[in-house]
């Protein structure tokens, strides 16, 4: 009896120390990650933000350590791990993809793009109002697509820009690119007149702007005629390719909105410059080599020209 006495005292004992020493019961990863988990919408890119909140573009971060990434109709499912220090790891069939997790703001690259997910549907809304009503920032990229792309040194002189590429006949009127071409994008199409379109249309324009859209997207749609002005206004230095993938009603909607400019079926070859949302915009200069990140949204005219503006100097 009495040394059931002394091992209750003992353990008694014990448990007043650790408490003394202020020792707390051990808290599981689960619940350190929980106040993070739940669902982050996709409200742009590091440079860009999305005119208005799709509710269809989201990353999930889930308490069983699972993650969903969910972009319009595809879904992919990854395992989440954070960092102390904010560095969140996605990790898809034994690829890890790192970013950061701070504030209910996550900022990854995924798709070839830096996007940034805001958690909570009001909060990202909130986001993207106060983004789109904010002055605009410059909007040159700071990287490429392919990632070995230079990118264009918008402090350079114009004579140093894309357009000096291309020669200056005694008109006053742009030649054609005569110098190295080896195209990053190689493509043989047929535009909505018949007209056969590959990749050697970039050598014959100062900058050549890929616009990625479908006859279903509202701000697609929405934004053609500010395309079609800026493709009339600038002449045939610069060059505006659309390509859609859904055919149904793509005819009728190109004829409504006016558009001259040559557009054209969607080709695979164009998959690398995807980023998951439309509409979407790459630039191509003349030696074929694609500048800038993708710029991802519609935008009006003035915004297009100021930033074809930076790109090539005029």
């Amino acid at each position: 009896m009495k040394k059931r006495l002394y091992r209750l005292a003992a353990l008694l004992l014990a448990a007043i120390l650790l408490t003394a020493c202020g020792k707390e019961p051990a808290t599981s990863t689960a619940e350190e990650e929980a106040d993070v988990t739940g669902r982050y919408y996709l409200v742009g890119t590091a440079d860009v933000t999305v005119k208005e909140l799709n509710e269809d573009n989201w990353l999930r971060l889930k308490d069983d350590g699972k993650a969903i990434y969910q972009l319009t109709f595809d879904q992919l499912e990854y395992k989440w791990k954070l960092k102390d220090d904010g560095t969140l790891t996605l990790t898809l069939d034994g690829e890890k993809t790192v970013g950061t997790l701070a504030d209910g703001v996550i900022t990854i690259r995924l798709d070839n793009s830096e996007r940034v997910f805001i958690k909570g549907k009001n909060a990202a809304r909130k986001y993207i109002e106060a983004h789109q009503n904010a002055p605009e920032t410059v909007m040159i990229p700071t990287e490429t697509v392919p990632d070995n792309t230079a990118a264009p040194d918008t402090t350079a002189e114009p004579t140093d820009s894309p357009a000096t590429a291309a020669t200056e006949a005694p008109d006053g009127t742009t030649s054609a690119y005569s110098g190295p071409f080896d195209p990053d994008i190689r493509f043989t199409g047929t535009d909505q007149y018949g007209n056969k379109i590959d990749e050697n249309v970039f050598r014959e324009h100062v900058l050549t702007m890929i616009n990625f859209w479908e006859p279903w997207c509202g701000p697609c749609v929405g934004e053609m005629p500010e395309l079609e002005q800026l493709y009339e206004d600038r002449g045939g230095e610069q060059l505006i390719i659309g390509v859609y993938w859904t055919e149904e009603n793509a005819a009728e909607t190109l004829k409504e909105a006016g558009v001259t400019y040559p557009v054209m079926l969607y080709d695979s070859v164009f998959e690398r410059y995807q980023t998951g949302y439309v509409p979407t915009t790459i630039f191509v200069d003349p030696s074929g080599h694609v500048i800038g990140q993708s710029c991802i949204g519609a935008r009006s005219y003035a915004e297009w020209n100021e930033l074809i503006t930076q790109m090539i100097g005029h």
